[in-house]
């Protein structure tokens, strides 16, 4: 079990996203958990904000603690397709010299994306473009190898406009997503503490 807090709200984080907002028009986030961590810093930037959570007690948190940022949208909603993630959950081989999130890691993620949502699909409905924005990738652990792996089967152009912030790098959720950006011969930063890292995808 990784020992920092769920919600990412470091000076660090903040100092980083403040410096990549500056190259975006808006940031899309999944996993808002309950608004105070990551979401806040994003909502304190002024830039429109994006951010889905499939939880529903999690949700109706962070819209009650987010009701004061009126740059900011929070929906119930998944990432990707349903089907999609299941499937993905369903395969996936937990095999990793990682962290994980229970000793039943395929059941314990599937249970996170069990909640009936207000719509599916959300990577590709507001990111799938040519906005120029800073996409935030921090959904359930087991799903979000799957996340990175939409975002980057993008158009070339539309990811000559993207910035990537990944969290929880050390963890299942994405050690693959930064060992693939790094294949794929894109720079990658990463913080001090080794949880989370960002990269502009305009190679």
């Amino acid at each position: 079990m990784l020992d920092y807090p769920i919600q990412l709200n470091t000076l660090e984080f903040k100092a980083v996203v403040n410096e990549l907002v500056v190259d975006c028009d808006e940031v899309v986030e999944t996993g808002t958990f309950q608004g105070n961590g990551s979401t806040k810093i994003f909502a304190e930037t002024g830039k429109y904000v994006i951010t889905m959570e499939c939880n529903f007690n999690n949700y109706q948190i962070a819209s009650q603690n987010l009701r004061q940022y009126q740059n900011v949208v929070p929906f119930h909603a998944l990432s990707l397709k349903r089907d999609y993630l299941l499937k993905f959950l369903l395969n996936e081989k937990f095999d990793l010299n990682t962290n994980y999130d229970s000793p039943y890691p395929k059941t314990f993620y599937m249970r996170e994306i069990g909640d009936n949502v207000l719509f599916e699909n959300g990577l590709n409905l507001f990111c799938n473009n040519d906005r120029k924005q800073l996409i935030f990738l921090d959904s359930a652990g087991g799903v979000g190898y799957a996340e990175f792996l939409q975002v980057m089967s993008f158009n070339q152009e539309f990811l000559k406009n993207k910035i990537l912030i990944l969290d929880d790098i050390q963890h299942i959720k994405h050690i693959r997503s930064v060992a693939t950006l790094l294949e794929k011969g894109y720079e990658v930063s990463v913080s001090q503490e080794n949880r989370f890292a960002w990269c502009r995808l305009n190679k």
